[in-house]
């Protein structure tokens, strides 16, 4: 007789039991879940992914929004960003203008419509600024009120000098193609809506001149200035042309002096308007000198820049050990100047001639009582150094020749660096070809902005420019353009044709 036994199951046993400290993990779990929410909604953060960062604004933007200009400001800058949605490249910029709002602590506005799907806004914005709608447009708002319309006949000391208005054709650079078609090539937008940025904060132009009447540059030919004008107008300056044989000073609005490439030596006079200049007690004033080392016949000016501590030593800046002159130069940007700090040690090449400077002071008593300083700004490598002869074939002649590393660039401080708003400033470069604008590189662009920014009394605005190519580029010196034509135009073709032999030898046995 089988025995069956039967157990009986309490329902309650199978329920889970709860604990204490399971059900405050899940509290714990909820506040965490609650408070990320709320802080993601406030602060978050964006990460460009992309390798050439393509949607980063410059370093050079993110610190003329950090300016003091920018943060003391009472009432926001309004960027209005009036483009076709079927723009090319429109997600592109209107990401790089939200990198503005981000960055810009509060003090940046921006309004984004399409003027074809949005026309009673357009016509809004055109009564404001009198503006037409055939093209793309961004206008960026200075002023205090900026809804208040400006009036057509407005003088510039009314308010429409704090307004500036660029194309949408100003945001892209073109190249000539060999067939005369163009092709899109870098989107300036970050450049042209910071240089406005800049311009309607500060309303009035500053102004710099160049010497005119002394050879290198002149009105008709204006190609070593191409660099140094892009520049200047996107620090808010304005270049005027100005014949020192005519006048007995500089204007007193004048906070710059441009030497390009002399080709004549000053007369006396013309020295004692640039000293007048120079030794100047009130304001801001600087002075920029581009030597052409073919041209060593000047005298009086070499005097003048020897009395600052910078001394031209009318040489030419070689690399060693090789039978014909070789002009191309790897240098490097050296301590100095803190507004240059982020490029310190890092290297260069420099195309074309060079001359190099020796810095010392006559006398060390009489500027310390100046209260002069000087900075080399360029460097050459030990590779390189300075023929004083015109050989044709030179050698390095220890007795003669200056030794490596040498300075191809220097500058000058004249007034004490707690008063800078009192300061002279003198910046000497011994290579004219590195202002040309197909020569410059990057690298040295964004170098002579933050010198150029630093002599203009705004080292904040200085720094690297963004990624702004909108096709591959791949920069070669001359030598690897060379290498790369001889790789092409003769090793390729043999190679093809060996393989084309050795193919032919296979098949015929």
């Amino acid at each position: 007789m089988s025995h069956h036994q039967t157990t009986q199951i309490n329902p309650k046993a199978r329920r889970p039991k709860g604990t204490p400290l399971a059900w405050l993990n899940l509290v714990l779990l909820l506040i965490i879940v609650l408070a990320c929410n709320y802080i993601s909604c406030h602060e978050y953060g964006r990460k460009d992914l992309t390798e050439e960062e393509r949607y980063t604004i410059s370093e050079r933007t993110m610190n003329v929004l950090k300016s003091t200009r920018i943060r003391n400001r009472e009432t926001p800058i309004r960027i209005i960003f009036a483009f076709k949605k079927s723009t090319p490249n429109y997600a592109r910029m209107y990401s790089l203008l939200e990198e503005y709002v981000r960055h810009g602590g509060g003090k940046i506005e921006l309004e984004c419509f399409d003027p074809i799907r949005q026309p009673n806004r357009a016509r809004e914005i055109s009564q404001i600024y009198g503006v037409d709608f055939k093209q793309d447009l961004c206008v960026v708002d200075a002023r205090k009120d900026p809804s208040i319309s400006i009036k057509t006949f407005e003088e510039e000391k009314g308010d429409r000098k704090h307004v500036r208005i660029r194309p949408g054709t100003s945001f892209v650079k073109y190249e000539t193609l060999p067939d005369e078609s163009r092709r899109a090539v870098a989107l300036m937008m970050d450049e042209v809506v910071c240089s406005a940025i800049t311009e309607a904060v500060e309303g009035d132009m500053r102004h710099m001149y160049v010497v005119e009447g002394k050879g290198g540059v002149s009105r008709d030919d204006q190609s070593l200035l191409e660099n140094i004008g892009r520049i200047v107008s996107s620090l808010n300056i304005q270049l005027s042309w100005v014949n020192l044989d005519d006048l007995d000073s500089l204007p007193e609005n004048a906070e710059g002096l441009i030497v390009v490439s002399p080709q004549v030596d000053f007369t006396d006079d013309e020295l004692r308007v640039i000293r007048e200049f120079w030794e100047r007690e009130r304001g801001r004033r600087c002075i920029f000198v581009a030597l052409d080392p073919s041209n060593t016949r000047l005298p009086r000016l070499y005097r003048f820049l020897r009395e600052q501590g910078i001394r031209p030593n009318s040489d030419r800046v070689l690399l060693r050990d090789r039978k014909r002159a070789y002009y191309d130069i790897s240098a490097v940007f050296p301590k100095g100047l803190d507004c240059t700090k982020k490029f310190w040690n890092s290297t260069t090449h420099v195309e074309g001639q060079s001359m190099s400077f020796t810095l010392e002071h006559g006398d060390e008593n009489e500027a310390s009582l100046r209260k002069l300083s000087t900075y080399p700004v360029l460097m050459s490598t030990r590779d390189y150094y300075g023929e004083t002869s015109l050989k044709l074939e030179p050698q390095f002649d220890p007795r003669e020749d200056k030794p490596g590393p040498l300075c191809l660039g220097a500058a000058t401080t004249k007034g004490s660096l707690r008063a800078a708003n009192d300061m002279s400033t003198l910046l000497v470069l011994g290579n004219v070809d590195m202002l040309l604008r197909s020569n410059a590189r990057t690298e040295q662009q964004d170098y002579l902005h933050t010198l150029w920014a630093w002599m203009s009394n705004r080292p904040e605005y200085g720094g690297k420019s963004a990624n702004q190519d909108l096709t591959m580029k791949i920069d070669l010196n001359r030598h690897s353009r060379s290498a790369l034509e001889y790789l092409t135009l003769l090793v390729m073709p043999l190679l093809a044709l060996l393989i084309a032999l050795m193919i032919w030898q296979t098949r015929r046995h």
